[in-house]
């Protein structure tokens, strides 16, 4: 791959847009017009053009690889940043710092993109930094409520541990294989004797449960519930979304590019943490009356069956499982926003994100009903949605990887699931509400609730671009470790 440092401008114009609209709300007046989330989203959509038809790179000795893989990530990146904007811009109004609301957002957005471009522990650390440092100021925006700041201080706290258990990890690693580059990485691995072989497994566990974190796959998710229900409903949709898709893009990074070698390390970990995130998952969201919590735990489900795949990755050679994860990662980007924002549609109204709070809405209003039932069926797994055709992929790779236990887990707890999901549709649909006032949306967060429903069904009626998308991604980062890997014969 060339020097070519075109491929740097989508991230430089992102943090130009952030710094510019930091500044431009300092010198609008003191009512100001709710337009700035639509300048973020004329940016964002932009810069998603521009990164598209950037060319691939190998950068400063590969610390940044710009390649398909990245790209394709960037889109759910930019895609969930321009979603959530448009729904930001009705709460606009209300926000004392929008300006530092939207800047704060859009850096985050930059440090997942370092995250899917890194070429290395190094890059990929600072990525997980920059978007954890912005994400838990965001947390706690709404400091004049008290669960915004508990959360914010929680994550804070939780997230700098799991930031020094990482970095202990990657220092092991560093010490045992000489580098922090991939490839340099890969190379050392295949050449280890089994006296370094405990030391490695240390390094791979201590820093896959610092992206255990970042991830909420169990026993890493105690922060999430918390921090999900006490967060702004707009933060949490994108926290719960594209944090989560760099923590995946990180862990298929790290392990495909600088452990593909390194099998009886890593493998049982992924296993071990999809088998947890699958049933701590979703036995306790059975429990929930809160909807936001509700969410996190199937979150925390939904992270289990995706690493269903990523344990079926080395008999599969990687790309099917990378493709699997990517396409059920954008889908599950457009559903659980769409989720989240409903919520905040409802809470504009009843000041409540209990499940209870839900009662009747099909007849105080019908869109939003529908809407949180093409959600609830899609995270379920019911067809014709996107999320059917997401569970199909992800178990056919695991399957095809041998991990033939896990994939039965998985459809067994995904049977459990529909128990909890089936009964906020009762409440929806079945309850009568408790007052008959008709729920006005705002015309923005309807705008973004409506794309991410007609995502979902889309994706699940027609799913051969976002498969051929998955596929674009994972040829990528395939060929990228096949140079490693050729490098070590």
């Amino acid at each position: 791959m060339p020097n070519d440092y075109s491929s740097l401008h989508p991230i430089i114009l992102l943090t130009v847009l952030a710094l510019f609209i930091i500044l431009l709300d300092i010198f609008l007046p003191k009512k100001k017009p709710a337009f700035l989330g639509w300048l973020v989203t004329i940016g964002g959509l932009i810069i998603l053009l521009i990164d598209w038809h950037s060319p691939d790179a190998k950068l400063w000795d590969g610390l940044v690889n710009f390649t398909s893989y990245s790209r394709a990530f960037d889109t759910i990146f930019l895609l969930t940043l321009i979603t959530v904007s448009i729904a930001s811009v009705a709460e606009e109004g209300a926000m004392s710092f929008r300006g530092e609301y939207y800047g704060l957002l859009i850096f985050s957005t930059v440090g997942l993109m370092l995250i899917a471009s890194s070429g290395g522990l190094l890059m990929l650390y600072l990525g997980i930094e920059l978007t954890s440092m912005c994400l838990f100021t965001l947390v706690g925006f709404a400091k004049r409520e008290k669960r915004s700041a508990e959360a914010a201080l929680k994550m804070f706290i939780i997230g700098a541990i799991a930031s020094a258990v990482m970095l202990y990890g990657i220092s092991i690693l560093y010490g045992v294989l000489g580098s922090t580059q991939f490839d340099r990485m890969s190379l050392a691995v295949a050449r280890l004797d089994a006296a370094q072989s405990m030391a490695l497994w240390l390094g791979v566990a201590f820093t896959l449960a610092g992206i255990g974190f970042k991830i909420t796959a169990a026993p890493f998710h105690m922060w999430a519930p918390d921090v999900y229900e006490g967060a702004p409903t707009t933060i949490t949709a994108y926290l719960s979304t594209a944090s989560k898709t760099g923590g995946i893009a990180a862990l298929l990074q790290f392990i495909l590019l600088g452990m593909h070698s390194a099998l009886l390390e890593w493998t049982p970990i992924i296993m071990l943490l999809a088998v947890l995130s699958m049933i701590v998952g979703n036995l306790v969201a059975l429990v929930q009356t809160n909807l936001k919590r509700l969410l996190a735990y199937s979150g925390i489900a939904q992270m289990g069956y995706i690493m269903v795949a990523i344990a079926g990755l080395q008999a599969t050679n990687g790309s099917m499982s990378v493709a699997s994860a990517y396409v059920y990662l954008l889908l599950y980007s457009f559903t659980n926003v769409g989720g989240f924002l409903i919520a905040q549609a409802i809470a504009d109204v009843t000041g409540s994100t209990e499940v209870s709070a839900l009662k009747g809405l099909h007849r105080r209003s019908a869109p939003l009903a529908f809407g949180m039932l093409i959600v609830l069926f899609s995270l379920g797994g019911i067809p014709p949605l996107a999320g059917f055709v997401g569970k199909i992929y992800l178990f056919a790779a695991g399957w095809n990887g041998g991990q033939h236990l896990l994939v039965l887990l998985g459809a067994i707890v995904s049977v459990v699931s529909l128990y909890y999901y089936l009964m906020v549709a009762l409440q929806v649909y079945i309850k009568d509400p408790e007052e008959k006032s008709r729920i006005t949306v705002h015309s923005s967060l309807s705008a973004a609730i409506s794309i991410c429903v007609v995502a979902t069904i889309l994706i699940g009626a027609y799913p051969r671009p976002w498969v051929e998308l998955g596929q674009y991604a994972a040829s990528g980062l395939q060929r990228v470790s096949s140079m490693n890997i050729a490098r070590t014969k």
